[in-house]
């Protein structure tokens, strides 16, 4: 949104024509409305009048990332990666490519930079990759399909004892990327269980992950043709590297036979729009390879992914010990009771002026309450301090430490 607009790379199939799949982009003014300008890059059935990118064709998977106007190497300002099968000479594997106005991209000589060498094709990258810029550990994060066998049974679209599983991949350069290490397995008791691919962003200091999950011998419709469903869950990380699967149901699928996401709803990406965020998914009508397949658009409060709840009986939630950065605290919470903060000392003890009795309680729902103190909003920084928060019907989604607060006049 640096420029502006809205603007959406995304990989699209082309059956009967070719190349028969390729990339297109898209853009809007709100993130709701969406317009396909006509590029005139790419010929396709005999016309250049379409959104297509000319970029690498034929190719599943697809990660973009803007590195900005300030990159050294302006010719490399846009990056893409994606899933390359039957290269000539070099074999399969994750490729990338680079673009200085994100439309026009010329392929890396040295493809593929991961190679997929296994000679069964096991536990190496396969064609579903997502991606993010890591501001942690400055490096890029890949999330890519793994194919694992040795489990029981024969998923509906896939050989027996196979499954579709999890991993994780990183490249500080874009050009030499670590060995997947596998992440996400199906759970044993889930049935013939899957996933398409893990999107990875980067909140805080929190890694989020968007598994999708795939049930190719589940019928959409009961009754009906087993063509498959795939809902979208969450995962959180701490190190990018080690994962925790949250089995709640993040997106779902709508269970109302005839709807657009009848059958999927996977997690594509998210932009944060003022107090919301706004989360795309890909919807499948029918299964996972019949019916059609849409982008729409769910809403969430900014950074509520996840959240820690408290009840009628006050709970409380402290950190671990750290110099504390910024001077001032906001939280993103919805506090039907109340919420109180306070500052506790390496000891345990409440830091004067800024202890339970001290803060003037939070109420109400906001995404940037401010916490005020009698000793001040602006609290020490140079002492190993905890924050500790006490609260009753109330559900805290994060935190915030900054110079300034969302109220300063300065």
């Amino acid at each position: 949104m640096g420029s502006g607009q809205f603007r959406a790379w995304y990989n699209v199939k082309n059956p009967g024509g070719e190349p028969s799949l390729c990339y297109a982009y898209a853009e809007s003014d709100d993130g709701i409305v969406w317009r396909l300008p006509d590029l005139g890059l790419v010929d396709v059935d005999g016309t250049s009048a379409n959104n297509l990118i000319d970029a690498p064709q034929g190719h599943f998977g697809l990660f973009m990332v803007d590195d900005g106007p300030e990159l050294s190497d302006a010719s490399r300002r846009y990056k893409m990666a994606y899933f390359e099968q039957g290269l000539a000479d070099n074999g399969n594997g994750l490729c990338v490519a680079f673009s200085a106005d994100g439309m026009r991209f010329s392929a890396f000589d040295g493809n593929p930079v991961l190679p997929q060498n296994a000679e069964d094709g096991s536990n190496v990258i396969s064609d579903i990759i997502d991606g993010c810029w890591d501001p942690i550990a400055g490096r890029y994060l890949i999330g890519c399909k793994i194919e694992q066998s040795g489990y029981p049974g024969r998923p509906h679209h896939h050989a027996q004892g196979w499954r579709r599983c999890v991993g994780i991949t990183a490249s500080r350069d874009f050009l030499s990327w670590d060995k997947p290490r596998v992440i996400v397995t199906p759970d044993p008791g889930n049935g013939v269980e899957e996933f398409y691919g893990l999107k990875p962003i980067v909140r805080g200091n929190l890694y989020l992950g968007f598994l999708r999950v795939l049930r190719d011998d589940l019928s959409a419709t009961p009754g009906g043709p087993v063509e498959g469903i795939g809902w979208t869950e969450l995962a959180t990380s701490r190190d990018g590297q080690h994962w925790t699967r949250h089995q709640e149901t993040f997106i779902d699928r709508d269970v109302r036979p005839g709807s657009w996401d009848h059958a999927m709803a996977w997690y594509a990406d998210c932009v944060t729009v003022g107090d919301q965020e706004y989360i795309y998914y890909g919807g499948y009508s029918a299964g996972h390879k019949v019916g059609d397949r849409e982008v729409g658009l769910a809403t969430l409060r900014r950074n509520g992914f996840v959240s820690r709840d408290a009840d009628a009986t006050r709970g409380t939630l402290r950190t671990p010990p750290a110099q504390l950065p910024g001077g001032r605290l906001t939280v993103n919470a919805m506090a039907r009771g109340e919420l109180r903060a306070r500052l506790v000392d390496a000891e345990g003890q409440g830091v004067p002026g800024f202890d339970w009795s001290d803060c003037v309680p939070v109420r109400g729902d906001s995404v940037s309450h401010p916490v005020e103190w009698r000793g001040g909003s602006r609290f020490p920084r140079d002492r190993i301090l905890s924050l500790e928060f006490s609260m009753d019907r109330t559900d805290l989604y994060g935190f915030d430490l900054a110079e300034t607060h969302p109220h300063d006049n300065n």
